[in-house]
């Protein structure tokens, strides 16, 4: 009895499956073109503080040595405000999550609300540029620590504010534990998480966090493991950060997020991250400030 054709194609199609998935596939990526990575900032009332890297190729290594070897220590870097100028020096110490950067000591470019801020950096026979805008902050309407479902001394903290609805713009919260124990005290902010405004226009808007980690932090910090699995403990002293940020910021740091979720998914929709550095890559945000300190307490 002959098999019908159904079957005949069905069972070819499964042995030449089989066969391709023993193949070995080699995937030739050219090195992408030399650029500039920028991470930027400048806080209301503080002065800038600028990184700069190379970029580097998707399949090159990436541990703490080749990090630390794709940074820039010898560029030239200016921030303006309109009036001043200050050119920045590179400094292994400075206020940054890696313990270096390019900052000023002292500095005439403060962060102001309402200035724009406008970077030039050199390095490696390149120039790259950005400007950001320092968003006026939002101040809380009330900031509280309740204990989570369970939990009789860990919980979130909550911070409640009502956004003016007047413009299209981003928040990023930021918090820092600085209890009396120093064991459990976090020399800088780290970033919870970011929204934009479009979510709840003109309204109030109630936003729980726990503790987060920040970038490059896992490997170039001996951090030992947190007892509390992120949560904030009864008794715990926290200063909250409410940063107001302008649209291309954000729009950055969201489609950076994205792609770094989605890396390595097979499901996962391309991503390009949409920097606002013109001539490399990166972002430059200023932050509109609102800061805040809370015990935690019953």
């Amino acid at each position: 009895m002959r098999a019908p054709k159904h079957i005949v194609l069905f069972a070819f199609a499964a042995i030449f499956m089989f066969y391709a998935c023993e193949k070995e596939i080699t995937v030739d990526l050219p090195k992408p073109d030399p650029k500039i990575v920028v991470e930027g900032y400048i806080f209301e009332g503080e002065r800038p503080y600028v990184i700069l890297s190379r970029n580097t190729g998707y399949f090159e290594p990436i541990d703490s040595a080749s990090l630390i070897n794709s940074f820039i220590f010898d560029g030239i870097v200016t921030v303006s405000d309109g009036t001043n100028t200050d050119t920045l020096t590179f400094q292994s110490a400075a206020e940054s999550v890696l313990g270096f950067a390019y900052v000023k000591s002292n500095p005439t470019v403060i962060g102001q609300a309402g200035k724009t801020y406008t970077l030039t950096a050199t390095a490696d026979g390149q120039t790259v540029t950005s400007t950001t805008t320092i968003v006026p902050a939002v101040q809380l309407d009330s900031i509280r620590w309740k204990t989570q479902v369970n939990e009789d001394s860990l919980g979130f903290v909550w911070i409640y504010f009502t956004d003016p609805g007047i413009d299209l713009r981003g928040y990023r919260i930021m918090s820092r534990r600085v209890s009396a124990n120093p064991d459990r005290n976090q020399p800088y902010f780290r970033t919870n998480f970011y929204f934009e405004n479009a979510l709840f226009a003109g309204q109030q808007a109630p936003v729980g966090f726990d503790q987060a980690s920040q970038y490059g932090e896992d490997l170039l910090a001996d951090e030992p493991e947190d007892p509390d699995n992120g949560y904030f403990r009864v008794g715990d002293t926290v200063q909250v950060r409410l940063c107001t940020i302008d649209k291309p910021y954000y729009d950055f740091l969201n489609s950076l997020g994205n792609s770094t979720s989605s890396n390595g998914s097979p499901f996962a929709s391309p991503n390009n991250v949409i920097g606002n550095i013109t001539g490399g890559l990166g972002g430059f945000g200023g932050h509109g400030v609102a800061q805040y300190q809370i015990v935690c307490a019953y």
